[in-house]
């Protein structure tokens, strides 16, 4: 299991049995270098043990508390700090930690095991219950090395993976797998286990009327001292740089708390319609700073597809630019970089946040007309499947949830069940997108439109595909990518406003930064027109990586788990016609045709 783990730290592991339980641990070496960062670590007595992947940014704050009260250091790491927060507060340590984190404590004279992942679940933690015991680890890929579980499917996790692009906590794609959710402890002790949570994403605060110079004031404060703390490190530190808002604000918040020789990398393409290497250029001149390009092409990726869907640890349709872009911080040489991770959701950077509410009012005004009838005027396959989408605003129990569907699904019910082999069907003949996404939505009710779109966006969304993909691509390349702008101060202060005055188009987050930009970036970031990120699929699909594409939908080589005849028709239709199905469906039957293959697993 700690092999399997290697890419995530190759600089050192270790190994401690204490009979009930055995802890492991592979080091990716970013505060204390030294032998003394090593873990599993213990406290003076070694009674208490801790296994770590994450950063706690608040670590110097909380050492010199603890010094106050008399613990001990042997190393200047912020694991050590875990330790001994865990003395003093005990299941409640990870509620004082500032940062990203999962972790797992063995508490040897109590013989109890904690568990922990941070508020927004920037990392990861698996688990799986067994006839040997309860297993735990970073990647599912470090679950399945242990030999202790079979290697099927979820059903459920495909349904949902195909319908949303991605497999959302507690769900993983494998039988008997689940994810430690994100602001949850788990606790192991007399043969008991139990979660519970110890954070939730905050709401609109209605009764709060704060004026607008003091928003931005505050959240200029927030800013600074969350790229400040992110700052730390015994490495270098990178900058993803696009040629978007986000990262050219990270750049002058990474200037203005004193980061030095800051190094910009971006991806390009040689499709320029795509291409964002020119105004990234543009934005590390005025930053001052050094810029790199790695340019993308459809060869490379073909080339390293199957080492893609390996990093993805679960089947996603998202994380390839994250994948490439990692790939050249890590031959550069470089452990850690920032991101503006975390910046559309807060700050309203998506143009669909128009088309929820567009659809939301849609939705409302045909919430009594029958179903049925929704699908029989838009689910035909002659339509094109963005069409086919709308039956969702039909008839829809909550017109937001409609609305939600209607954007964010990429198959339809029928899709799914035509596509997968029958095994794979519902017991109940309803499939779980839907119930997911109106479980989120529950949390929201009373809040007006906006605000519920704000809480979506990160718990349906960012949380669940974007945090996820981030951490697997990049530490598959033994990378640490720091988000500044999930620092969770940050989120709760932004959070608890009226969505009406954070998902504005990044208005605010660009007036709380213009003092702190170099002359002329704002004007430049003003009037430049918001892209989405994006790779030339729909040109590379039917022509570069054909013959990929032919391999995996052929029907002598799809795998089991997808009905090969149907996988391969839609196939043939894409090719007649790309508009028509769209690039996202046949990149998601891909994905999980291919993963399927690597990881050895089916029904």
């Amino acid at each position: 299991m700690v092999d399997a783990l290697i890419h995530r730290g190759p600089d050192d592991e270790g190994l401690e049995n204490f009979g009930a339980c055995v802890l492991g641990n592979r080091r990716l070496a970013i505060i204390d270098l030294s032998e003394r960062g090593r873990m599993p670590m213990c406290n003076e007595h070694a009674t208490i043990w801790i296994t770590y992947n994450g950063e706690c940014y608040n670590a110097p704050e909380l050492r010199s508390w603890l010094e106050s009260r008399g613990h001990k250091f042997r190393s200047t790491t912020d694991t050590e700090v875990i330790i001994h927060l865990y003395e003093e507060f005990g299941d409640s340590c990870a509620e004082k930690l500032r940062g990203m984190f999962a972790f797992a404590i063995w508490d040897d004279p109590q013989q109890k095991l904690l568990l922990a992942r941070d508020r927004l679940g920037i990392k990861p933690l698996y688990l799986a219950h067994t006839e040997r015991g309860i297993l735990f680890a970073s990647e599912i890929k470090s679950l399945l090395a242990s030999g202790l579980m079979s290697r099927e499917v979820d059903p459920a996790a495909v349904r949902v993976f195909l319908q949303l692009g991605h497999v959302p906590a507690p769900w993983t794609v494998i039988r008997g797998v689940t994810s430690l959710e994100p602001g949850h402890i788990a606790t192991w002790h007399n043969g008991q286990f139990k979660t519970r949570p110890y954070w939730v994403l905050p709401r609109a605060d209605r009764n709060s009327t704060p004026s607008r110079n003091e928003v931005v004031a505050k959240l200029q404060d927030i800013l600074l001292d969350s790229s400040r703390v992110q700052l730390a490190s015994d490495v270098p530190v990178a900058l993803f740089l696009s040629g978007g808002v986000d990262s050219a604000i990270i750049g002058s918040l990474m200037r203005t708390a004193g980061a030095r020789d800051i190094v910009g990398l971006t991806i390009g393409f040689a499709e320029s319609e795509f291409d964002e290497s020119d105004t990234s250029l543009e934005t590390a001149k005025y930053l001052e700073i050094s810029h790199r390009v790695v340019v993308v092409s459809s060869s490379s990726i073909a080339n390293s597809l199957d080492r893609v869907i390996w990093s993805m640890d679960q089947p996603t349709v998202d994380g390839l630019n994250t994948f490439s872009i990692s790939r050249a911080a890590s031959e550069a040489g470089f452990k850690v970089t920032v991101s503006g991770q975390g910046g559309d959701e807060l700050f309203g950077g998506y143009a669909s946040v128009d088309w929820f509410q567009r659809f939301t009012r849609v939705a409302e005004s045909l919430q009594f007309v029958p179903r049925s009838f929704g699908r029989y005027i838009f689910d035909h396959d002659s339509f094109p499947f963005r069409w086919r989408k709308l039956s969702y605003l039909v008839g829809a129990d909550d017109p937001f949830v409609g609305a939600q569907m209607a954007v964010r699904v990429l198959l339809l019910d029928r899709d799914v069940r035509d596509l997968l082999d029958p095994q794979l069907a519902p017991a109940n003949g309803r499939l779980e997108a839907a119930s997911f996404i109106a479980s989120v939505a529950s949390q929201t009710e009373g809040q007006n439109v906006l605000d519920r779109i704000a809480l979506l966006d990160f718990a349906a969304h960012l949380v669940p595909r974007l945090l996820r993909d981030g951490d697997a691509m990049s530490m598959a390349h033994s990378l640490e990518i720091r988000p500044t702008f999930l620092d969770h101060r940050l989120v709760e202060f932004v959070m608890s406003l009226p969505a009406s005055l954070h998902l504005q188009r990044k208005r605010l987050l660009l007036e709380a930064t213009r003092p702190l930009m170099p002359s002329g970036l704002y004007e430049v970031l003003a009037a430049r027109p918001k892209r989405t990120f994006t790779f030339p699929f729909a040109r590379w699909l039917g022509k570069d990586l054909r013959s990929t594409m032919e391999t995996a939908f052929d029907p002598q080589g799809c795998p089991r788990i997808l009905n090969r005849a149907k996988v391969y028709e839609l196939w043939r239709r894409y090719l007649e016609n790309p508009a028509s199905v769209g690039w996202s469906r046949i990149w998601s039957l891909f994905v999980l045709s291919r993963w399927c293959r690597i990881m050895q697993v089916g029904i």
